[in-house]
């Protein structure tokens, strides 16, 4: 959610797409597209890749839906997929 001087200022542009996504736009999608993920363990992996993609955003996320998220990025998603992935 760079404004287009930060973009200028950062050599951002043509590196992000070119219309610009509000926070809350952003955090409102991740949710529902997290919701409607069948499993736990997915909803984990898909948050992952947020958090690579965009910080910020997983960051936001977490301080707004701490609640509902916080079983999903730890305990107990994590000790599930070490159960039925571990060696």
């Amino acid at each position: 959610a760079f404004s287009y001087p930060e973009r200028d200022r950062l050599s951002l542009r043509g590196l992000l797409p070119p219309r610009r996504i509000m926070m809350d736009v952003q955090k409102q999608k991740v949710m529902e597209n997290l919701r409607r993920l069948p499993s736990d363990i997915e909803r984990n992996v898909f948050l992952a890749n947020v958090c690579d993609n965009n910080e910020t955003l997983f960051h936001a996320l977490l301080l707004e839906e701490i609640e509902y998220l916080a079983p999903i990025i730890y305990t107990p998603t994590v000790g599930l997929a070490c159960q039925q992935f571990g060696y």
